[in-house]
């Protein structure tokens, strides 16, 4: 039982805590696209890394063979790193993308072609004073 001064807590009002909102605000900030993009990247590095050392490898071994599937697997793994360099250059132009959507958008930069004032030309002047002080 509460004394009959006590507000219950239940109906207290909320305190916002600003270390509370900003704690929130970073948890809700989604860093996803960029900690995928590092790892992705990273993987395609290594991919292209061991395909050239394979590449090597059955180079030599179709080389000294001079067996037609020799040739054949060293054909498909120089495309298969041929491709892994086309997903790096992919990758890096969809991360590009995504950055520049999540990056704000600069109000002054936009641009207007088609505007109307309606009102007097000593109203306009003094609008473009002001817009003047203003920056």
């Amino acid at each position: 039982m509460t004394d009959d001064n006590e507000t219950p807590k239940e109906l207290q009002p909320y305190i916002e805590d600003s270390k509370f909102i900003d704690d929130l605000l970073k948890k809700g900030h989604d860093d996803s696209a960029s900690v995928d993009f590092e790892m992705a990247r990273s993987n395609i590095h290594e991919m292209i890394e061991d395909g050239k050392q394979s590449m090597q490898k059955l180079a030599e071994i179709a080389a000294s063979s001079q067996h037609p599937r020799a040739f054949e697997v060293y054909a498909k793994m120089m495309d298969s790193v041929l491709n892994a360099n086309k997903e790096l250059l992919n990758l890096q132009t969809k991360i590009r993308e995504i950055n520049h959507a999540d990056s704000p958008v600069n109000e002054k930069a936009k641009n207007v072609t088609n505007n109307l004032f309606v009102g007097s030309t000593a109203e306009l002047q003094k609008m473009i004073q002001e817009m003047k002080k203003d920056d």
